[in-house]
């Protein structure tokens, strides 16, 4: 299946969908309530997945178009970086101040403040300001959606690295092969009773980049190899409702489903052009800052909300505040800073 023009499909719509989701599912552990489980997987954690199948379809397309290192790098920063950098400053400089226990001189001179600023910036995840949601049913943490980031980032420099030594043959085998040794060590290590040691690197655990990891590159292999030509939207939405009423028993063979029914509904389903629904990006693409701003417009709902506030409530209230934040966020930065992108390769 060839992939419509740009905006011509239903990416934009797809990335809206799930960004949502997540704030969907946060509203719960934010609020005291369980998890909903849904096919071993809580809501965020599997709306994040469909983002990384998408964003490895995506920049594996972008490489292939345009294999130049330094061209690569400077979208994907430009894709990132702006628009944290606005979130951060807003948190740091005007929701810490309002927000925080402390005085406003002990909160300027406490060195964690500036270093939620400045290493969360270089993608070193730190999620607590001093004083500020301190008495929150989950107390501290101030953008836990952040941890994405830096995994995020790590499969940028990954894959043109994969792919190039892959391509020495004039194949995809080692792309595949590659991707394949990520689902096993994925389904071993954090389902299948394997010794996962705590690693941490950069702030950022093994376990989380073992999760998400083998979904960047799965959408990756549709994006650059003749699979994209399977993918069919009825298909997909046959497959899904199978898969939703015969869920299968056990921890591995749940997500290794998951491998299989995830990459191909979503990409079925993203790479076509639905009426009405193509459109969600006429106005601009606000998927990344509504994920950004998700968690600690919610957390600060909680915050001046009643006690006892449902996860509905708090979903009702958050979702609204933020998109008007992420469209902001695209409008005045985002994409101003895209348009620095720099030019080369095929279109």
């Amino acid at each position: 299946m060839n992939t419509p023009n740009h905006r011509e499909n239903n990416f934009d719509a797809l990335r809206i969908v799930a960004a949502m989701a997540v704030i969907y599912g946060h509203a719960r552990p934010l609020g005291g309530v369980p998890d909903i489980g849904f096919f071993g997987n809580s809501i965020q954690a599997l709306a994040v997945k469909i983002f990384f199948v998408i964003s490895g379809y995506l920049v594996a397309k972008s490489w292939v178009a345009d294999p130049s290192p330094f061209r690569y790098l400077a979208k994907r920063g430009l894709r990132i970086f702006p628009g944290l950098l606005l979130l951060l400053l807003l948190t740091v400089l005007i929701l810490g101040p309002l927000l925080t226990t402390l005085p406003l001189d002990k909160y300027f001179s406490n060195s964690n403040t500036w270093r939620y600023l400045f290493y969360n910036l270089i993608l070193y995840p730190i999620y607590s300001l001093p004083g500020v949601f301190e008495n929150n049913v989950y107390p501290n943490a101030v953008n836990g959606s952040l941890w994405s980031l830096p995994v995020e980032f790590l499969m940028y420099l990954v894959f043109p690295l994969v792919y190039v030594c892959s391509r020495l043959d004039r194949t995809n085998r080692l792309l595949v092969a590659f991707t394949i040794c990520l689902c096993v060590s994925s389904l071993y290590l954090l389902r299948g009773g394997g010794e996962l040691r705590h690693m941490v690197f950069h702030g950022t655990a093994l376990s989380p980049v073992l999760d998400v990891a083998p979904y960047f590159f799965l959408g990756s292999i549709v994006g650059v190899t003749r699979v994209g030509s399977i993918l069919d939207p009825g298909i997909a939405l046959f497959l899904a409702v199978v898969a939703a009423l015969l869920q299968p028993i056990g921890a591995v063979s749940t997500e290794l489903l998951l491998y299989v029914i995830v990459p191909y509904c979503v990409l079925s389903l993203a790479t076509i052009a639905s009426p009405v629904i193509y459109r969600a990006g006429r106005w601009g693409d606000p998927s990344y800052g509504i994920y950004l701003y998700g968690f600690v417009v919610q957390q600060t709902v909680y915050h001046f909300g009643a006690p006892g506030m449902s996860p509905f409530t708090n979903t009702f209230i958050s979702i609204p505040i933020a998109v008007v934040l992420a469209y902001a966020s695209w409008h005045f930065v985002e994409k101003r800073a895209l348009r620095l992108k720099p030019r080369g390769g095929s279109r």
